[in-house]
């Protein structure tokens, strides 16, 4: 911007020096006729002097502007950074809030359940497949973990199913995997089974079926596990009744699930392990 005012004032000063030197020159020229040339000189300067003035005056407050203008966003930008770093920091509070509720939880779920018969593990990666609903944790035959082992979170809220073991990584299909089917139990003692669907899956949804002639599962009724079979720990929990409708047959009703498990913030998944043991302390 001084630069831009330096380059115009010397081009205004050229032409104003240059119209002087001609007025000069022409008082040479028209000697004894001084009134008239002082006359038109100053007919033509003046209006040429106030228009520099004000052209002047406005790039100067052009100039005031953009400098208060730059100064302003130099500032709005210093602010930016510190609302990003605030939110950054609010971001990562909220998040060791939520680690520490949940371990504090699972300290206690430790305690009280499964102590010698749970393995933690990680989600590594998700399957791609638009087929079935499965994921890889890191945990395998090195931990004694095996197919058909049931998997749930700390808050004791079922996930699926060991599918595919190594030896250090193992595939749980999870309860929305068509190919996945437990034992349910409605809130009035029925049972039912829970099944993975295809349809549904692509909702994060299951179906509940094989519910007895004459049982109507309830519209937000928890389905737990009924642990008929002795592979899945009785209790655990599968969902909430979301829909409820009438099989083809017209004789019976089947009912669509909400999961209580939030499959796309897993992290940290338990394999439950030796289950018949489990029973015997449970009844001591």
């Amino acid at each position: 911007m001084k630069r831009f005012l330096k380059t115009r004032g010397a081009v205004i000063g050229a032409l104003t020096g240059l119209m002087v030197l001609i007025a000069v020159f022409s008082i040479f020229l028209t000697a004894g006729r001084v009134s008239f040339v002082e006359n038109t000189f100053s007919a033509i300067v003046r209006p040429i002097e106030t228009g520099i003035r004000s052209f002047v005056g406005t790039l100067e407050q052009i100039y005031d502007y953009m400098h208060g203008y730059d100064a302003l966003a130099e500032e709005l930008r210093a602010l930016e950074d510190r609302v990003a770093a605030y939110e950054q920091l609010a971001r990562e509070a909220a998040e060791i809030k939520e680690e520490n509720a949940r371990l504090r939880y699972l300290l206690g779920f430790t305690d009280r359940l499964y102590r010698e018969h749970l393995i933690d593990a990680h989600v590594l990666t998700w399957d791609a497949s638009n087929w079935t609903s499965a994921f890889t944790i890191d945990r395998g035959t090195d931990y004694d973990i095996r197919v058909g082992d049931p998997v749930m979170t700390e808050r004791r809220e079922l996930i699926g199913i060991v599918r595919d073991v190594g030896r250090n990584w193992a595939t749980v299909q999870t309860i929305l995997d068509p190919g996945v089917r437990v034992g349910g139990l409605m809130g009035t003692g029925v049972s039912a089974v829970a099944e993975g669907n295809f349809a549904l899956m692509q909702d994060w949804r299951l179906r509940l079926s094989h519910v007895p002639t004459g049982e109507v599962p309830l519209l937000n009724d928890t389905i737990t596990t009924s642990g008929l079979g002795g592979v899945i720990p009785k209790g655990l929990i599968i969902g909430r009744v979301e829909w409820v409708g009438l099989e083809g047959t017209g004789v019976s009703y089947y009912a669509i699930l909400q999961p209580i498990v939030e499959f796309h913030r897993l992290t940290q998944v338990f394999v439950v392990q030796q289950l018949e043991v489990l029973e015997a302390e449970v009844e001591e």
